[in-house]
């Protein structure tokens, strides 16, 4: 038997380059992280973000936010 890492990442866009925010080892710690950036982004990341997406190890995507709109 394979035991696997489950881990979470959160992934965001500037100017169409992909740059990983981190790897979280919990959902519920990922979605605190991925709360705070979309509640803060134009504080905390770096002008022309498109978008943040928060992603499993498989880069399922469960959520996704777009600060343009």
């Amino acid at each position: 038997m394979v035991l696997h890492k489950t881990s979470f990442l959160i992934l965001y866009w500037v100017n169409g380059v992909e740059v990983s925010d981190g790897d979280y080892s919990t959902l519920e710690e990922a979605m605190l992280r991925f709360e705070y950036l979309k509640n803060h982004c134009q504080d905390c990341l770096p002008d022309g973000v498109t978008a943040i997406e928060l992603v499993d190890q498989y880069f399922d995507a469960i959520d996704h936010f777009n600060p343009m709109y």
